[in-house]
């Protein structure tokens, strides 16, 4: 399985995208900013998208996206979410007044197809095997676990501390986790209040982990990366653990 990280910031600035995976060619994970980073072929080719929950850093480039390669796409690109991200799509995206309802153009085969999941469901999507996953977050979110014949790795989405997760994690066992760690320490009760985990945080949902795994952080704050992972170093000594990197291409 091939990753590549198109975004993969907390926030916007210089050389900072947000969260934006591809994955093998065809499927998006996430629509942040870093669908910029796109060509137009590549956004053609996109077959399947999932989307972790509505905040605009994780939805932003998809109605974009869906503008920029409507006269070129030949098929209906199939989207998967919660059922409340799928209506907050509808009622304050595809709603004509901040973006036209690309569910029903054009009217003979609309751009883009509706899915609406729930944490716990397993999808065949071609080549890939997904399976939702719980999340903690102010706002309806869940992870997934991606997983081909070869390889899985699984992405919380924005979470904080979240006690479902690791018997799933511990049960599947995929090789990579790609997790959120958005504070740094001083700031536990925003990261509480918000829904992301600081590195004080992750070291104790990782305790929890009965296996060894790649761990990768991802959504650090602008500003604040670097006293994040200065943080999360004296932290994660028996985990193999580093930061997540734009632009960087995984191979599984």
């Amino acid at each position: 399985m091939n990753i590549e990280i198109l975004g993969c910031s907390g926030g916007i600035g210089k050389n900072l995208k947000t969260t934006t995976f591809l994955i093998n060619e065809s499927l998006l994970l996430d629509a942040g900013t870093g669908v910029e980073l796109l060509t137009l072929e590549q956004m053609t080719a996109i077959r399947q998208v999932l989307i972790t929950h509505a905040h605009l850093d994780h939805i932003v480039g998809l109605p974009l996206m869906l503008a920029t390669i409507y006269d070129a796409h030949r098929q209906p690109i199939d989207l998967y979410a919660l059922p409340e991200v799928i209506d907050a799509l509808q009622q304050h995206i595809f709603n004509w007044t901040l973006w036209p309802d690309y569910t029903v153009l054009p009217e003979e085969q609309p751009i883009v197809r509706l899915h609406k999941i729930s944490v716990g469901d397993r999808l065949a999507l071609d080549e890939i095997n997904v399976t939702v996953l719980p999340s903690e977050h102010p706002t309806p979110t869940c992870g997934y676990l991606l997983a081909d014949n070869h390889s899985s790795f699984a992405f919380s989405g924005d979470t904080g501390c979240n006690d479902a997760l690791w018997p799933i994690l511990n049960r599947l066992q995929p090789q990579l986790l790609i997790i959120d760690v958005s504070f740094t320490n001083e700031l536990d009760e925003l990261a509480k209040l918000s829904g992301h985990l600081t590195p004080a945080q992750l070291a104790e949902q990782l305790s929890r982990l009965e296996y060894d795994c790649e761990i990768l952080i991802t959504h650090l704050k602008p500003g604040f990366e670097e006293a994040i992972m200065q943080q999360c170093q004296p932290l994660l000594v028996s985990h193999n653990a580093r930061r997540l990197l734009h632009n960087e291409r995984i191979s599984l």
